[in-house]
């Protein structure tokens, strides 16, 4: 064999080489496979899977802001009073063989320029220094009937609040956020009931707080067309060793809505958590009523109304319009009044609210 020839043969093995290796290197790998979210319609509208789970979750939240002159809650109050706030919405949703399982989760952020000036007077309101506050709303998981977590007490909540208003509970008619372990019964006919063991946090011995001897114990009873509702709930606060009953009655007859609401406290001459404190150590005395109606004049206008009154001779009157301009943005101005005419109190207040609140 010549060089020639051998070095004809080397170049060739080169370039087969050469060739086999530029072919593997073009090859394409197969594209990762793409994952759309998908929508889930099992829980409502608004769900969606996350992806690579069964679980469904929903995000959702507002944005509010109110302008204030003077307090329906506070004769002492004056002069003008803003706050911005933010509330953030999540909600999970998965089947299982015991039922759907679900946790609710709701933040609330509020930035007010007078919380250090209220902190300085001594009325109790916290905050971080910087004019805002954090709280924890709503945090629960629910299966097959049962709820655990913190929510408004259902002795509250069951048969619905007072009136479309937002100074509704300066007669208060019930406590809101606590943790708890109910159990809640519906027929499918209307038809509902629930009993729960609350924790107020306090102890026979110091009702200013700390652990609780034994739970609170709120029970109710609801039948509930979507037009037509008559419910009552019952508490009994074991710090105090009293309780209340609550009633309620309301309808929807077109575009005019109607309620009735009645509270019969078991102690007059005390407060407690099913027949809270109004102010200045006082609360409903042996009763309390509300009553209020709503009318929708088309899809964007409402205006609605609440009068309530109790046996310790608290009056408040509340009246607003609701605009919806634009579907998820409201604008509310709103009036209340509040007269207190007893042996612990007798003074009055005005109040004004135009509130902006986008939600999502």
């Amino acid at each position: 064999m010549n060089i020639k020839s051998l070095l004809l043969g080397s170049a060739a093995a080169l370039a087969a080489v050469s060739g086999a290796q530029a072919a593997d290197a073009i090859v394409a790998a197969e594209p990762e496979p793409i994952e759309y979210v998908r929508v889930c319609d099992a829980f409502g509208t608004g769900y969606f899977y996350i992806p690579g789970t069964e679980t469904c979750l929903k995000v959702g939240g507002r944005v509010r802001f109110d302008a204030l002159y003077g307090d329906a809650y506070n004769p002492d109050a004056d002069g003008l009073y803003t706050n911005t706030r933010a509330e953030l919405y999540l909600s999970t949703a998965s089947d299982t063989e015991w039922g759907a399982l679900k946790t609710n989760l709701t933040a609330r952020f509020d930035y007010n320029p007078q919380y250090d000036a209220i902190d300085a007077a001594g009325t109790g309101i916290e905050s971080d220094g910087n004019n805002t506050r954090t709280r924890l709303m709503v945090a629960t998981i629910e299966l097959g009937g049962f709820a655990v977590g913190l929510q408004d007490s259902l002795y509250e909540s069951f048969i619905d609040y007072a009136g479309n208003v937002d100074s509704d509970d300066v007669i208060n008619y019930g406590p809101s956020e606590v943790n708890m372990v109910a159990y809640t019964y519906k027929g499918g006919n209307g038809f509902s009931a629930f009993a729960a063991l609350e924790d107020d946090g306090q102890n026979d011995n110091d009702t200013a707080g700390g652990a609780s001897d034994w739970p609170n114990v709120a029970a109710g009873l609801k039948y509930d067309t979507g037009n037509f509702m008559v419910g009552v709930t019952g508490g009994y606060d074991e710090s105090v060793e009293e309780g209340a009953v609550k009633a309620r009655v309301g309808g929807k007859f077109g575009a005019f809505t109607a309620f009735l609401m009645g509270g019969w406290n078991s102690d007059g001459d005390s407060f407690n958590s099913y027949a809270p404190e109004i102010i200045d150590g006082f609360g409903w005395g042996d009763w309390a009523v509300w009553g209020g109606a709503g009318y929708e004049f088309n899809e964007d206008l409402a205006a609605n109304m609440q009068v309530s009154y109790s046996d310790s001779d608290v009056l408040s009157a509340v009246a607003n319009l609701q605009w919806t301009p634009i579907q998820g943005f409201l604008i509310q101005p709103e009036i209340a009044y509040t007269k207190w005419n007893n042996a612990t109190l007798d003074d009055e207040a005005w109040s004004g609210l135009l509130r902006f609140q986008r939600t999502f």
